[in-house]
């Protein structure tokens, strides 16, 4: 007599399958839920990052301005109260 393995029923079958699927699919929603959020993340950062190269342009700009011979005549006259060689300065009489 031959001995008969554990055979299991249509049913179970049929529920474990389903569980098995189940829980793919869900992990499969899961991980597409936290791809979404990952690519809205590097959105943001990539934005920031643009807008961080711009404000450094500008600041840059900024600088080599700074560094040009008119400016530093702008400044001198404005801040100090340089005049030029030759230059008359009129004093505003304040009341």
């Amino acid at each position: 007599m031959a001995k008969k393995g554990y055979v299991l029923k249509f049913r179970t079958k049929l529920l474990l399958t389903l569980l098995f699927l189940s829980y793919f699919l869900f992990l499969l929603f899961q991980q597409s839920f936290e791809m979404q959020a990952q690519q809205a993340a590097i959105s943001q950062l990539q934005q920031a990052i643009s807008q961080a190269q711009h404000e450094n342009e500008v600041l840059l700009r900024q600088i080599e301005h700074t560094k040009s011979q008119e400016y530093i005549e702008q400044a001198a006259r404005e801040r100090l109260g340089w005049v030029k060689e030759g230059e008359t300065i009129f004093i505003e009489k304040k009341d």
